[in-house]
């Protein structure tokens, strides 16, 4: 089997760009977006759908450039892997964001951060953000 961040020779991104595979090489001259890229290929299987929220999460603080970043999803799909949006449901996930924190608070005594929010939810930290603003909107 062939590493997917490496092309074929005649093989390309939708960009333009060509990508090469591990080992200190970086991808189409963006090394911003190889580790970005590792951790997201490592972390997903071929048969997964990677969010945007995800590959956000994955990006955080990084200094990336629209270049890395379209590096990063093209890279993505060239392994195999749909990278989609996923459909927003501010009612429901505020829901489940209010019984995940009432719940922590019950036990734990205290306020749960929003990674603890995240978790008890089963939501990202950013579905668990948008809820938080949705509230926000709602109480105005």
């Amino acid at each position: 089997m062939t590493d997917p961040l490496t092309p074929s020779p005649s093989s390309s991104t939708s960009s333009g760009r060509t990508g090469t595979g591990s080992g200190g090489a970086t991808l189409g001259g963006y090394p911003a977006a190889q580790a970005i890229i590792e951790v997201l290929l490592q972390e997903t299987t071929p048969a997964e759908v990677v969010s945007l929220d995800r590959v956000a999460e994955a990006i955080g603080a990084a200094p990336v450039t629209m270049q890395d970043i379209e590096a990063i999803l093209d890279a993505l799909e060239v392994a195999g892997r749909r990278v989609e949006a996923q459909p927003q449901d501010p009612p429901g996930a505020l829901a489940r964001v209010l019984k995940a924190v009432r719940s922590f608070s019950a036990v734990s005594g205290r306020r749960p951060t929003l990674q603890e929010i995240a978790q008890q939810s089963g939501l990202s930290v950013g579905d668990v953000r948008f809820a938080l603003l949705y509230a926000r909107v709602l109480a105005r």
